[in-house]
Formats: structure tokens, C-alpha cells, sequence
């Protein structure tokens, strides 16, 4: 029998680190099923989520936990219960920038019942504007009785400037 573990992995980057536990994870049996992976300055984060026998995974614990320069955190996905009807979105969230911007949004998302798969978010400052514009990209999950519009209409609330939008 298979389980599946969830790896995140954070630290010091060095030559064939990914290919490394790529390596020791086919070896043991096991396969990355989803994996995002990036580097900033020397420094290696990511996310890794691998199928393997329930009889190897110990040792594919041990043998990432055994790498002095990374932390890392391995812990046993649970077997995803069936979903009804979902449609996957993504959103494109434009805004000037305010502390709380973010909590105001994921609050205003987790009351409709929407989940966040991904979320990146960055700011730009706008030196005509003398302040920072709020850019977000969300990729999110919808169940079929919440009405898009609505969603998106809910969002735009947060802000009196803000624009929601899907993106195709």
C-alpha cells in the first residue's frame, strides 16, 4: 500500500540538491507527484508531494531529515475526501496597497466557502501616485452553487479602488 507525504524543504542550496532527492526518492519507490520548487540568493524553498510504499517511507524520512543544510518538515497527507461540484478559478486582485489588505481578502473568501489552492501577491510602488499598488493572483476552488459575480463583487468590496477579475 501507498501513502502520501506532503515535504516541505527550506535552507541552503548546493549543486544537484533536487536531483539528489528526486534520486533517493525513485530508489526507495517512491514518485514526486507535484512539486514547486524555488531558489533566491543561494536559499532552495519547496513543496514536494510524494506517493511511496508505506514500507520505504521511514527511510525516505530519514534520508531527507539526514541533510544538515535544509530544513525540512514531512508529514502524511490525508486521503482527500470526494468534493462535489468545484470549479477552479484564478483571480487577478488589483487595489491600492493598506496594511490588512491580504487578511481583508482570504477573510471575505473563507466566509463565501471558497479555498485558496495558490496565492502569490506583490506590491509596486508608483512614484507619480506617491504610494504602492496591492497585485494579487489567486488560484481558487468554487463550489457550483456560489455565483461568480457575486464572488467577485464581494472581493471588490475591500477597497474602494480594488478590481477583481478571472483570468482565462
Amino acid at each position: 500500500m501507498n501513502i502520501q507525504l506532503t515535504i516541505t524543504i527550506a535552507g541552503q542550496d548546493h549543486p544537484q540538491l533536487i536531483n539528489q532527492l528526486a534520486a533517493k526518492t525513485h530508489e526507495l519507490g517512491g514518485k514526486w507527484l507535484v512539486s514547486k520548487i524555488n531558489r533566491l540568493d543561494n536559499q532552495i524553498v519547496g513543496l514536494i508531494k510524494v506517493d511511496i510504499p508505506a514500507e520505504t517511507a521511514t527511510m525516505l524520512k530519514e534520508a531527507f531529515n539526514r541533510l544538515t543544510d535544509l530544513n525540512v518538515r514531512i508529514i502524511e497527507a490525508p486521503q482527500a475526501a470526494p468534493k462535489g461540484s468545484i470549479e477552479s478559478l484564478k483571480l487577478k486582485v488589483e487595489s491600492s496597497d493598506r496594511p490588512g489588505i491580504v487578511n481583508d481578502i482570504t477573510n471575505i473568501l473563507d466566509d463565501i466557502g471558497i479555498e485558496i489552492v495558490k496565492i502569490e501577491n506583490y506590491r509596486i510602488g508608483v512614484a507619480d501616485l506617491g504610494q504602492a499598488l496591492f497585485i494579487a493572483e489567486l488560484m481558487v476552488e468554487v463550489p457550483s452553487e456560489v455565483n461568480v459575480d457575486q464572488l467577485l463583487e464581494a472581493v471588490q468590496q475591500v477597497e474602494e479602488d480594488m478590481r477583481v477579475s478571472v483570468v482565462e
